[in-house]
């Protein structure tokens, strides 16, 4: 039973990985659309991310599932539910064995982390562009005194914020 928990563990953490791995994937694919300032591809990879992200989310539910299992089997009696006292708790062939992949997700996550945080700031920086924009053009708008009235109908060059021919 402990050989096949354990096999079941590591399993379910290298199939943790490359999710991971492919959530890196569209993380930098979400990167090169904002720098492309590729809306249409941003949606589609925003899908994409949700996707993945959902994904992760199962197998870590199972994760947890087959730790507390382990936890039984072993009779465990954790302080904390962190993962590195979940390891030192076992008997060392299985820290041994667990240490690599947990080591590889961990830098994969911070990876992910750090390629996030840089979305996160074009993001910004693009609401930021786009409400300056906005800003001016009704400042530019509201300086010219535009207002419906008939004289304004009739000139040709009235500045709009938003064009209703398609």
């Amino acid at each position: 039973m402990q050989a096949e928990l354990k096999e079941d563990l590591i399993r379910l953490l290298k199939e943790e990985k490359e999710l991971y791995q492919e959530l890196f994937a569209v993380a930098e694919e979400k990167n090169e659309a904002l720098l492309e300032n590729d809306t249409a591809a941003l949606s589609e990879i925003l899908a994409a991310d949700q996707e993945v992200i959902e994904k992760i989310e199962a197998k870590e539910k199972e994760r947890k599932e087959i730790i507390e299992k382990i936890k039984s089997e072993f009779n465990l009696k954790l302080e904390h539910d962190k993962y590195s006292d979940f390891i030192e708790e076992l008997p060392a062939d299985w820290e041994e064995d667990l240490k690599d992949i947990r080591q590889k997700i961990i830098e994969l996550t911070d990876d992910f982390y750090s390629l996030n945080d840089q979305n996160q700031k074009l993001l910004n920086q693009a609401l930021e562009v786009n409400t300056f924009s906005i800003e001016s053009i009704l400042k530019s708008i509201k300086e010219n005194k535009n207002t419906y009235t008939k004289k304004d109908k009739e000139q040709k060059e009235q500045p709009r914020l938003l064009n209703k021919k398609v």
